[in-house]
């Protein structure tokens, strides 16, 4: 037996001529609930693009915050927390790959030889071509010179260490200047170079105080002009150090 039920409408504007009603039947739709966005890996002043942008709702600030790490080299926001689906944007700060390239203050160890035709591939990293290519002719001539200092020692059996030190401080110059971006996003610097080189078998590799120095002081440094640019943007926004 069919039951009936009995609706009543009430229309406020004019006529019920003039108005439509729809009844669906079976279940219905289901609530969509959007999905949160999730940034990870990006640069490290994704977190400032994001809030930069519009759609960013300003009462969800007061739910939101952004955690920070020196050491680890991140800053990351949590928007709108206390939402069912939050968004999460992650930026990091990413030492530039033409680092690892070139490996200064690294394992990779080189014949002078070698170093001299790793130097003429990639001589588009110094100020100038004349620069590169004269310590590459200096290196490719090192082991000659060598030879020749020893041959002329008044004692053939002269310390080679010594012998091998006075050719260095006389040829290779103390250090060389390369131009690298250190950071991703970045421009590049200048930074000095110097070849140490083994005394007993010519191997040398490629170290740098000051590209340590740069990278230690600039990694607080670009973390801290993001950290500025959030802060100016939503100052009550929360920020934590971990």
């Amino acid at each position: 037996m069919e039951t009936t039920e009995k609706l009543k409408f009430n229309f406020c504007d004019g006529s019920p001529e003039k108005n439509e009603v729809v009844i669906r039947r079976g279940e219905a739709a289901k609530i969509h609930i959007p999905t949160g966005i999730k940034i990870e890996n990006a640069t490290i002043n994704a977190v400032q693009e994001y809030l930069k942008k519009n759609g960013i709702s300003a009462d969800e600030i007061q739910n939101s915050f952004v955690v920070f790490s020196y050491e680890n080299l991140y800053l990351k926001l949590s928007f709108a927390h206390r939402r069912e689906n939050p968004d999460s944007i992650e930026g990091k700060l990413k030492l530039h790959p033409d680092l690892s390239v070139w490996d200064i203050n690294g394992k990779t160890s080189y014949s002078t030889f070698s170093l001299a035709d790793f130097i003429k591939m990639n001589r588009h990293y110094f100020e100038t071509k004349d620069v590169a290519m004269k310590l590459v002719s200096t290196l490719r001539d090192f082991k000659a010179s060598i030879d020749k200092k020893i041959e002329a020692a008044d004692d053939k059996r002269a310390n080679r260490r010594v012998l091998v030190a006075q050719v260095a401080e006389t040829n290779i110059p103390e250090n060389f200047a390369l131009l690298l971006p250190v950071f991703v996003g970045t421009e590049p610097v200048k930074v000095n170079v110097e070849i140490n080189i083994n005394a007993d078998d010519l191997s040398c590799n490629l170290i740098s105080p000051d590209l340590k120095q740069i990278i230690d002081q600039e990694t607080k440094k670009v973390i801290d002009d993001e950290l500025d640019a959030i802060k100016a943007l939503y100052p009550e926004l929360r920020v934590f150090q971990k």
